[in-house]
């Protein structure tokens, strides 16, 4: 997650630098897209991996569950 923010950073920060350089409206329109588009797609990515984090974690908090459940029945017998 650390290198799409970074990512995300670095390109945001060379599009801001081309829109303040630029004399051009159109140029400047452009490069202020490109530094939106970059931090509305790392957002996006960072929500997905979030997502699959948490999916995983509950995965496992289950499989754990159902692993003491198991066992304490197990040691019944």
């Amino acid at each position: 997650m650390v290198r799409n923010v970074l990512l995300a950073a670095l390109i945001s920060t060379f599009a801001l630098f081309g829109a303040l350089g630029s004399k051009d409206t159109k140029t400047t329109l452009v490069c202020l897209a490109v530094a939106f588009a970059a931090w509305a797609l790392c957002v996006w990515r960072v929500s997905i991996l979030n997502r699959r984090r948490n999916e995983r974690n509950q995965a496992e908090r289950l499989f754990n569950d159902h692993m003491r459940r198991n066992t304490r029945s197990m040691h019944r017998f």
